[in-house]
Protein backbone atom coordinates (compact mmCIF):
# COMPACT_ATOMS: atom_id res chain seq x y z
CA UNK A 1 0.00 0.00 0.00
CA UNK A 2 1.46 3.29 -1.24
CA UNK A 3 1.66 5.90 1.96
CA UNK A 4 1.39 9.73 1.26
CA UNK A 5 2.45 12.90 3.57
CA UNK A 6 0.98 16.14 3.37
CA UNK A 7 3.42 19.65 3.64
CA UNK A 8 1.77 23.07 4.41
CA UNK A 9 3.44 26.22 4.02
CA UNK A 10 1.54 28.85 5.89
CA UNK A 11 1.96 32.51 4.39
CA UNK A 12 0.41 35.93 5.41
CA UNK A 13 -1.11 35.82 1.53
CA UNK A 14 -1.57 32.64 0.57
CA UNK A 15 -1.31 29.19 1.64
CA UNK A 16 0.04 26.46 -0.06
CA UNK A 17 0.02 22.22 0.11
CA UNK A 18 1.36 19.52 -1.41
CA UNK A 19 1.01 15.55 -0.88
CA UNK A 20 4.29 13.66 -1.09
CA UNK A 21 5.35 10.28 -1.27
CA UNK A 22 7.69 9.04 1.37
CA UNK A 23 10.36 9.28 -1.26
CA UNK A 24 9.95 12.73 -2.04
CA UNK A 25 7.15 12.55 -5.34
CA UNK A 26 4.56 15.51 -5.33
CA UNK A 27 1.33 14.07 -6.44
CA UNK A 28 -0.74 17.20 -5.91
CA UNK A 29 -0.23 21.01 -4.81
CA UNK A 30 -2.69 23.86 -4.42
CA UNK A 31 -3.06 26.83 -2.11
CA UNK A 32 -5.66 29.08 -0.65
CA UNK A 33 -6.06 31.82 0.59
CA UNK A 34 -5.19 32.81 4.18
CA UNK A 35 -7.83 33.96 6.23
CA UNK A 36 -6.30 36.52 9.07
CA UNK A 37 -9.60 37.39 9.86
CA UNK A 38 -10.20 37.76 13.77
CA UNK A 39 -6.56 36.15 14.25
CA UNK A 40 -6.96 33.61 12.05
CA UNK A 41 -8.76 31.97 14.75
CA UNK A 42 -11.17 30.03 11.67
CA UNK A 43 -8.13 29.24 9.74
CA UNK A 44 -6.95 26.25 11.51
CA UNK A 45 -10.54 24.81 10.19
CA UNK A 46 -10.25 25.72 6.45
CA UNK A 47 -6.39 24.04 6.25
CA UNK A 48 -8.28 20.83 7.81
CA UNK A 49 -10.98 21.15 5.65
CA UNK A 50 -8.76 21.78 2.43
CA UNK A 51 -6.49 18.59 2.83
CA UNK A 52 -9.48 16.64 3.65
CA UNK A 53 -11.10 17.24 0.39
CA UNK A 54 -8.01 17.30 -1.39
CA UNK A 55 -7.30 13.98 -0.01
CA UNK A 56 -10.75 12.56 -0.89
CA UNK A 57 -10.29 13.91 -4.06
CA UNK A 58 -7.47 11.96 -4.85
CA UNK A 59 -8.43 8.47 -3.58
CA UNK A 60 -6.24 8.53 -0.78
CA UNK A 61 -8.00 6.54 2.24
CA UNK A 62 -7.42 7.49 5.68
CA UNK A 63 -4.88 4.01 5.98
CA UNK A 64 -2.09 5.77 3.37
CA UNK A 65 -2.21 9.08 5.34
CA UNK A 66 1.15 8.92 7.20
CA UNK A 67 0.51 12.82 8.73
CA UNK A 68 1.06 16.49 7.81
CA UNK A 69 4.12 19.08 8.38
CA UNK A 70 3.22 22.48 8.47
CA UNK A 71 5.41 26.19 8.24
CA UNK A 72 4.20 28.83 10.18
CA UNK A 73 5.84 32.34 10.08
CA UNK A 74 6.56 33.09 13.37
CA UNK A 75 8.41 31.52 16.51
CA UNK A 76 7.72 27.83 17.31
CA UNK A 77 7.55 25.92 19.97
CA UNK A 78 7.60 22.11 17.83
CA UNK A 79 8.01 20.32 20.78
CA UNK A 80 4.88 21.72 22.72
CA UNK A 81 3.40 22.40 18.75
CA UNK A 82 2.85 25.89 19.74
CA UNK A 83 2.59 28.76 17.56
CA UNK A 84 4.39 31.38 20.22
CA UNK A 85 4.39 34.56 17.84
CA UNK A 86 3.21 34.75 14.21
CA UNK A 87 2.81 38.60 13.90
CA UNK A 88 1.62 38.25 10.13
CA UNK A 89 -1.04 35.54 10.45
CA UNK A 90 -2.33 36.59 13.99
CA UNK A 91 -1.64 33.25 16.27
CA UNK A 92 -0.05 34.25 19.25
CA UNK A 93 0.38 31.20 22.43
CA UNK A 94 -1.88 28.97 19.68
CA UNK A 95 -2.04 25.42 19.68
CA UNK A 96 -1.94 24.94 16.04
CA UNK A 97 -0.11 21.19 16.31
CA UNK A 98 -3.16 19.53 18.63
CA UNK A 99 -5.74 22.01 17.01
CA UNK A 100 -4.93 20.64 13.28
CA UNK A 101 -4.43 16.97 14.70
CA UNK A 102 -7.62 16.65 16.32
CA UNK A 103 -9.48 17.93 13.39
CA UNK A 104 -8.22 15.31 10.58
CA UNK A 105 -7.46 12.78 13.10
CA UNK A 106 -3.79 11.81 11.80
CA UNK A 107 -0.12 12.91 13.30
CA UNK A 108 0.82 16.93 12.72
CA UNK A 109 4.12 18.72 13.21
CA UNK A 110 5.12 22.08 13.17
CA UNK A 111 8.11 24.18 12.30
CA UNK A 112 9.16 27.90 11.64
CA UNK A 113 8.62 27.96 7.55
CA UNK A 114 12.35 29.08 7.07
CA UNK A 115 13.15 26.13 8.61
CA UNK A 116 10.97 24.28 6.78
CA UNK A 117 12.30 25.81 3.56
CA UNK A 118 15.81 24.81 4.19
CA UNK A 119 14.80 20.98 5.29
CA UNK A 120 13.06 21.13 1.68
CA UNK A 121 16.18 22.34 -0.33
CA UNK A 122 18.10 19.85 1.70
CA UNK A 123 15.59 17.05 1.20
CA UNK A 124 14.79 17.83 -2.92
CA UNK A 125 16.57 20.48 -4.00
CA UNK A 126 19.87 22.53 -3.67
CA UNK A 127 21.08 20.63 -0.48
CA UNK A 128 20.59 17.35 -1.56
CA UNK A 129 22.99 14.59 -0.45
CA UNK A 130 24.76 17.48 1.97
CA UNK A 131 24.56 16.23 5.30
CA UNK A 132 25.27 20.28 6.63
CA UNK A 133 23.43 22.76 4.76
CA UNK A 134 23.11 26.60 5.73
CA UNK A 135 19.85 28.31 3.70
CA UNK A 136 19.11 32.07 3.60
CA UNK A 137 16.43 33.07 1.97
CA UNK A 138 16.23 36.87 0.91
CA UNK A 139 13.04 38.49 0.63
CA UNK A 140 10.76 41.44 2.01
CA UNK A 141 13.01 40.38 5.09
CA UNK A 142 15.81 37.71 5.73
CA UNK A 143 15.00 34.17 7.16
CA UNK A 144 17.70 31.22 7.43
CA UNK A 145 17.60 27.48 8.47
CA UNK A 146 19.91 25.03 9.64
CA UNK A 147 21.13 21.06 8.32
CA UNK A 148 23.28 19.91 10.44
CA UNK A 149 24.58 15.68 10.30
CA UNK A 150 21.38 15.59 8.43
CA UNK A 151 19.04 16.90 11.47
CA UNK A 152 17.33 20.34 11.65
CA UNK A 153 18.47 22.49 13.99
CA UNK A 154 15.89 24.97 15.59
CA UNK A 155 16.50 24.94 19.54
CA UNK A 156 14.02 25.43 22.17
CA UNK A 157 12.34 28.68 21.17
CA UNK A 158 12.67 28.45 17.86
CA UNK A 159 15.20 30.87 17.14
CA UNK A 160 18.48 28.82 15.40
CA UNK A 161 19.02 30.01 12.03
CA UNK A 162 17.37 33.42 12.37
CA UNK A 163 20.65 34.97 10.35
CA UNK A 164 18.69 38.28 9.23
CA UNK A 165 18.58 38.90 13.04
CA UNK A 166 22.20 38.63 13.46
CA UNK A 167 24.10 41.65 14.13
CA UNK A 168 26.45 43.36 11.56
CA UNK A 169 26.23 46.93 12.20
CA UNK A 170 27.36 47.88 15.57
CA UNK A 171 24.56 50.77 16.45
CA UNK A 172 22.99 50.28 13.49
CA UNK A 173 19.35 50.64 11.70
CA UNK A 174 16.46 49.75 13.77
CA UNK A 175 15.27 46.83 13.27
CA UNK A 176 11.69 45.29 13.73
CA UNK A 177 12.52 42.94 16.25
CA UNK A 178 13.58 45.95 18.24
CA UNK A 179 17.37 45.58 17.98
CA UNK A 180 20.15 47.95 16.21
CA UNK A 181 22.03 46.63 12.78
CA UNK A 182 20.32 43.58 12.57
CA UNK A 183 21.39 41.95 8.99
CA UNK A 184 17.98 41.67 7.56
CA UNK A 185 18.14 45.57 7.53
CA UNK A 186 20.96 46.09 5.21
CA UNK A 187 20.32 43.08 2.15
CA UNK A 188 16.83 42.61 2.37
CA UNK A 189 14.79 44.51 -0.16
CA UNK A 190 13.21 46.69 2.36
CA UNK A 191 17.22 47.39 3.42
CA UNK A 192 18.18 47.46 -0.02
CA UNK A 193 15.61 50.66 -0.83
CA UNK A 194 16.88 52.28 2.70
CA UNK A 195 19.94 52.41 1.43
CA UNK A 196 19.17 53.59 -2.04
CA UNK A 197 17.09 56.45 -0.56
CA UNK A 198 20.17 57.51 2.08
CA UNK A 199 22.20 57.75 -1.02
CA UNK A 200 19.79 59.71 -2.95
CA UNK A 201 19.75 61.91 -0.14
CA UNK A 202 23.29 62.32 0.12
CA UNK A 203 23.06 63.36 -4.08
CA UNK A 204 26.06 60.13 -4.92
CA UNK A 205 25.66 61.21 -8.68
CA UNK A 206 22.82 60.83 -11.35
CA UNK A 207 21.80 57.93 -11.69
CA UNK A 208 18.23 55.87 -13.32
CA UNK A 209 17.23 54.64 -9.95
CA UNK A 210 14.54 56.68 -7.87
CA UNK A 211 13.10 56.60 -4.42
CA UNK A 212 10.17 54.09 -5.76
CA UNK A 213 12.92 51.79 -6.98
CA UNK A 214 12.24 47.92 -5.94
CA UNK A 215 15.12 45.52 -4.97
CA UNK A 216 15.35 43.86 -8.45
CA UNK A 217 15.68 47.54 -10.04
CA UNK A 218 19.23 48.19 -7.75
CA UNK A 219 20.11 44.96 -9.17
CA UNK A 220 19.31 45.33 -12.57
CA UNK A 221 20.84 49.12 -12.98
CA UNK A 222 24.52 47.36 -11.53
CA UNK A 223 24.41 44.48 -13.95
CA UNK A 224 23.39 47.99 -16.32
CA UNK A 225 27.16 49.31 -14.57
CA UNK A 226 25.73 51.95 -12.49
CA UNK A 227 27.50 53.30 -9.99
CA UNK A 228 25.10 53.93 -7.88
CA UNK A 229 23.29 50.37 -7.80
CA UNK A 230 27.17 49.05 -8.13
CA UNK A 231 27.91 50.61 -4.67
CA UNK A 232 24.63 49.56 -2.93
CA UNK A 233 25.21 45.45 -4.42
CA UNK A 234 28.29 45.71 -2.97
CA UNK A 235 27.66 47.14 0.23
CA UNK A 236 24.80 44.75 0.70
CA UNK A 237 27.24 41.90 0.10
CA UNK A 238 29.31 42.77 2.17
CA UNK A 239 27.31 42.57 5.41
CA UNK A 240 25.71 39.08 3.51
CA UNK A 241 29.39 38.18 3.58
CA UNK A 242 30.26 39.12 6.70
CA UNK A 243 27.10 37.44 8.52
CA UNK A 244 27.47 34.06 6.60
CA UNK A 245 31.46 33.89 7.19
CA UNK A 246 30.70 34.32 10.68
CA UNK A 247 28.01 31.46 10.52
CA UNK A 248 30.57 29.02 8.28
CA UNK A 249 32.97 29.11 11.31
CA UNK A 250 30.37 28.67 13.70
CA UNK A 251 28.18 25.61 11.94
CA UNK A 252 30.91 24.56 9.52
CA UNK A 253 28.29 23.73 6.42
CA UNK A 254 29.28 21.97 3.16
CA UNK A 255 27.09 23.96 1.03
CA UNK A 256 25.00 28.03 1.53
CA UNK A 257 21.88 27.75 -0.23
CA UNK A 258 20.56 31.16 -1.10
CA UNK A 259 16.90 31.71 -1.97
CA UNK A 260 13.94 33.92 -2.06
CA UNK A 261 13.09 36.77 -4.17
CA UNK A 262 16.36 38.81 -3.65
CA UNK A 263 17.85 36.12 -5.37
CA UNK A 264 16.69 36.06 -8.47
CA UNK A 265 19.53 38.77 -8.91
CA UNK A 266 21.53 35.79 -10.01
CA UNK A 267 25.06 36.27 -10.27
CA UNK A 268 24.87 40.06 -10.26
CA UNK A 269 23.76 39.24 -6.47
CA UNK A 270 26.31 36.34 -6.10
CA UNK A 271 29.69 37.22 -7.21
CA UNK A 272 30.46 39.82 -5.01
CA UNK A 273 29.18 38.14 -1.86
CA UNK A 274 31.58 35.35 -2.20
CA UNK A 275 34.38 37.44 -3.41
CA UNK A 276 34.07 39.05 0.13
CA UNK A 277 33.19 36.04 1.64
CA UNK A 278 36.36 34.19 0.52
CA UNK A 279 38.29 37.12 1.86
CA UNK A 280 36.08 36.74 5.20
CA UNK A 281 35.74 33.62 6.26
CA UNK A 282 37.63 31.18 8.17
CA UNK A 283 40.30 29.40 5.62
CA UNK A 284 39.51 26.01 6.95
CA UNK A 285 35.57 26.95 7.23
CA UNK A 286 35.69 27.09 3.52
CA UNK A 287 37.20 24.20 2.65
CA UNK A 288 34.80 21.71 0.21
CA UNK A 289 32.07 24.46 0.75
CA UNK A 290 30.10 25.56 -2.09
CA UNK A 291 27.54 28.26 -2.18
CA UNK A 292 24.26 27.38 -4.29
CA UNK A 293 20.63 28.95 -5.36
CA UNK A 294 17.84 27.48 -4.29
CA UNK A 295 16.09 24.93 -6.98
CA UNK A 296 12.61 24.51 -5.29
CA UNK A 297 11.14 27.76 -5.50
CA UNK A 298 7.92 28.61 -3.71
CA UNK A 299 7.77 25.40 -2.99
CA UNK A 300 10.38 24.75 -0.82
CA UNK A 301 8.03 25.13 2.18
CA UNK A 302 5.77 22.31 1.56
CA UNK A 303 8.94 19.90 0.80
CA UNK A 304 9.68 20.66 3.87
CA UNK A 305 6.74 20.27 5.45
CA UNK A 306 6.36 16.38 4.38
CA UNK A 307 10.07 15.80 5.20
CA UNK A 308 9.45 17.35 9.18
CA UNK A 309 6.44 14.87 9.03
CA UNK A 310 8.30 12.34 7.82
CA UNK A 311 11.57 12.84 10.33
CA UNK A 312 9.35 12.92 13.26
CA UNK A 313 7.55 9.39 12.45
CA UNK A 314 10.74 8.10 11.68
CA UNK A 315 10.57 7.24 8.27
Amino acid sequence: MTKYIVGVDVGGTSTKFGVFTPEGEKLTHWKISTDTDDDARHFPARIASSIEKRLLDEGIAKEERLGVGVGVPGFIDETAGIVHNAVNIGWHDYPLQATLAEALDIPVFINNDANLAAAGEYWQGAGKKEASTLFITLGTGVGGGMIINGNLVTGPRGTAGEIGHTLVVPHGRLCTCGREGCLEEYVAAKGLRRSLHDHLRNDDGPSPLHENSEAIDIYKAAEAGDALATRIVDEAAYYLAYALANAATIVNPEKIVIGGGVSAAGQTLLQPVVAHFKRLVLKEADRHLAFEFARLGNDAGIYGGAWLALRRLGR
